[in-house]
């Protein structure tokens, strides 16, 4: 473990002043969607659940100096059915006790107040409103033009949330104008059309949301601190800059906010909005720095900040006062805890894979692949883990990811842990994972537990092939099969060409031709990361699929930035088709609906993306012997994502 002193970190663990609240550093949990708005599984809108409060305590119990809590401020103006509204009086029992728990930790909260305008992800959208009416960019329903007398309503309800959150003790207030949502719209010169005193100049532009900041702090008080989450950068071909989030910083500096939450990107570029592994680390670095020199007021960093001694950087080169970090706490909640003590090896980074946050778009609750306890911290998280009665000698056989997380697991529970790997590496199909282009983060999963493992004095034996002997041999109390899968591959007697699955193209891509054709009956990251990375050796590529587009169920925000690499590539799609016949060098493809034939010729190389295998006979051997209780976990019980993975390992380290 590298130890550190406390003074390396001095900026980022000093205090600083929002208005009349002091925070005890300058790590901010970022407000984002969780879509725990309801109790106990009942859709009733807007209701804050026992679930939402525990996520956001978990992050001060960590030792983030301030968490944000997103949340709807009108009926109109919900996000998602799941989504909080602030305006609410029977949240205030939750709201009260999730308050308490954070101040105990020494955290400050605040509510962060959205209306989502014609951004809603409901599957039956109601009426959205927006400046003016638009079937706008990513917009795909019309919208009503806000009257004046509907601006005054949706006034008062921020006033009215506001004055509720101060009586339940939150400790200040931040409106969204990014991403999405209204107050954006009528900021922007693109989506704000109207004639009226709030169009047309940029004055008029900023009017409506500088009125809502004048109104609520008439309502709260001078000390009482209120911030803005605010769009630098649309990054889009129509919208602004970040010269124009400069000039609207210095706007609502002279409105009397207390800070600027920097932000970029919207619901036409959604990959900004939820950063993947695709957007570099510290992307949105320079527009705090722009910011820093235009205002006087405390500026917030953002943009896939994961790492303590980078935020400390960007204090330091005075780009920032404050570090947002978001996926980052999820992924890790004690990550401030963990850099205060100088243990930085011990911080699990986000990955941004958004294969589990990222999928709040689908009106699913907030999880993480890496983090099993993310949406599930008052059963799973920090402290939950008790110390087993009766210490075992457990057995893990696979050092995958399966079985380093259930090593990590049982050893943290006071098991004597031996992990016996056949290969000579850690890791198991992560180190496939990293190879594919634009997703090396994905060798951090790894990376981790085997930090972990060493800190808890668990050996992991390499070039180790486990038995029903070796079990017979070391006589443990239990052992767990993490053994993984195979991949498989149909037949084709009159193939002329290699057929390859995609472990082993990325493992030998030698054994690529120029002529590729990759046939994807999976929709997920074996095919189109492999794609990606025969598309990289400069080989024309035909991707074919059965579904209605390709990567189907690959998270959106990376499908998206996957897509546009494999465009530019040249790589070709073909839709709605799966594999008939391979005769020589002819692949021959049947449209799924109509059963039309399509050949494809000159082909050199096929690779086949489907189901794989579970490897598990020395499990069933084992259970068929009966020497000891034994377990299965990971692929080695039903292939799947990590994700499903690691929280099947963590329930299982749990249990035993």
């Amino acid at each position: 473990m590298a130890v550190m002193q406390n003074e390396q970190l001095r900026r980022l663990f000093t205090p600083i002043q929002l208005g009349g609240v002091t925070l005890k550093n300058r790590i901010i949990f970022l407000a984002h969607w969780t879509n725990f708005g309801n109790n106990h599984g009942y859709r009733e809108d807007g209701l804050a659940s026992e679930r939402l409060a525990y996520h956001y305590i978990e992050r001060a119990k960590g030792g983030a100096g301030l968490v944000c809590v997103t949340q709807s401020v009108s009926p109109t103006g919900q996000m998602g059915r799941t989504m909080v509204n602030a305006h609410d009086p029977r949240n205030e029992q939750v709201f009260r006790f999730m308050t308490s728990e954070i101040h105990k930790y020494g955290g400050k909260v605040f509510g962060q107040f959205n209306h989502c305008g014609h951004t809603s992800c409901m599957q039956r959208p109601p009426l959205l409103y927006a400046p003016t009416q638009m079937p706008g960019p990513h917009c795909y329903v019309n919208t009503k033009e806000l009257e004046l007398e509907e601006m005054e309503e949706i006034k008062r309800y921020y006033v009215q949330a506001a004055v509720y959150e101060k009586e339940w003790g939150f400790d200040g207030v931040e409106l969204k104008i990014a991403h999405d949502g209204l107050l954006r719209t009528f900021v922007s010169p693109y989506l704000n059309q109207r004639t009226d005193q709030y169009g047309g100049s940029f004055e008029n532009r900023m009017r409506y949301p500088i009125e809502i900041i004048q109104a609520i702090r008439a309502a709260v008080g001078k000390d009482y601190p209120i911030g803005i989450r605010l769009c630098m950068d649309e990054f889009t071909e129509w919208g602004y800059s970040w010269d124009y989030g400069v000039k609207m910083a210095i706007a609502l500096e002279q409105a009397g906010v207390d800070y600027i939450n920097s932000d970029a990107g919207c619901f036409s570029n959604y990959n900004f909005e939820i950063p993947n592994n695709y957007i570099p680390m510290g992307f949105g670095v320079y527009m705090a720095a722009a910011l820093k020199k235009a205002v006087k007021i405390p500026v917030v960093a953002f943009g896939r900040i994961n790492d303590p001694v980078q935020a400390e950087e960007i204090l330091a080169s005075g780009n920032a006062d404050m570090i947002g970090m978001c996926r980052q706490l999820i992924c890790d909640p004690e990550t401030p805890n963990k850099a205060l003590r100088g243990e930085l090896d011990s911080i699990r980074h986000c990955v941004a894979c958004s294969e589990g946050c990222g999928m709040v778009t689908q009106q699913e609750g907030v999880v993480c692949v890496q983090n099993p306890a993310a949406g599930r911290e008052k059963r799973l998280g920090i402290g939950t883990l008790k110390p087993t009665v009766e210490p075992k000698q457990i057995l893990v056989i696979g050092a995958g990811i399966a079985g380093l997380k259930t090593a990590e697991i049982l050893a943290a529970r006071g098991h004597h842990v031996r992990v016996l790997e056949k290969t000579m590496q850690i890791g198991g199909q992560m180190l496939l994972a990293e190879k594919i282009p634009m997703r090396a983060e994905m060798g951090e999963i790894y990376r981790y537990l085997r930090v972990r493992l060493q800190e808890m004095g668990v050996p992991v034996e390499l070039g180790c092939e486990a038995s029903v002997e070796t079990v017979r041999t070391e006589k443990p109390d239990a052992v767990v099969v993490a053994t993984g899968s195979y991949p498989t591959l149909p037949v084709f007697e009159r193939a002329g060409m290699p057929v390859l699955d995609p472990r082993t193209v990325l493992e030998h891509f030698e054994k690529i031709g120029q002529n590729v054709v990759l046939i994807d009956r999976i929709g997920y990251w074996q095919a189109m990361g492999v794609a990606d990375s025969i598309a990289a050796l400069g080989a024309k590529v035909t991707i074919v699929t059965d579904r209605l587009y390709v990567g189907v169920d690959i998270e959106e925000t990376c499908r998206e930035d996957l897509n546009l690499r494999l465009a530019k590539s040249g790589a070709v799609s073909i839709t709605s088709h799966r594999l008939k016949d391979v005769d020589g060098d002819r692949v021959i493809l049947e449209n799924v609906f109509n059963h039309a034939e399509q050949t494809l010729t000159g082909v050199d190389t096929m690779v086949i993306a489907q189901e794989s295998r579970s490897d598990n006979a020395l499990y069933r051997a084992l259970k068929q012997e009966a020497l000891c209780p034994t377990y299965c976990v990971g692929d080695a019980a039903a292939p799947g994502t990590v994700l499903r993975i690691i929280f099947e390992a963590e329930e299982l380290g749990r249990k035993l």
